[in-house]
């Protein structure tokens, strides 16, 4: 990744976890359990961007990004057969 690239991305990140803050108080209110990476997760997952996307902003595996998701769904309660994008839009959080 060149200097310009993570650059871009880092400004993106910024600008995402600023317009999110609304969002990110909701979540920690609703689930106070949710840790500051659980919280980063669902950030993105607001935002709409793929497992592989999330994985490049992170630095981690696509495979991480799945067991973060299915940790995610366990603390939130969501049921087995909906995506956890899906059951946060369903409580209002996205």
């Amino acid at each position: 990744m060149t200097v310009l690239e993570q650059r871009i991305i880092d400004h993106l990140l910024s600008e995402l976890q600023a317009s999110g803050l609304r969002f990110q108080e909701r979540l920690k209110t609703q689930y106070p359990k949710l840790t500051a990476y659980d919280i980063r997760l669902c950030t993105y997952l607001k935002a709409s961007l793929s497992t592989k996307e999330i994985a490049l902003l992170l630095n981690i595996t696509p495979d991480s990004v799945k067991k973060a998701k299915h940790r995610l769904r366990k603390k939130v309660g969501a049921p087995p057969e909906k995506a956890i994008q899906e059951y946060l839009q369903a409580q209002y959080l996205l």
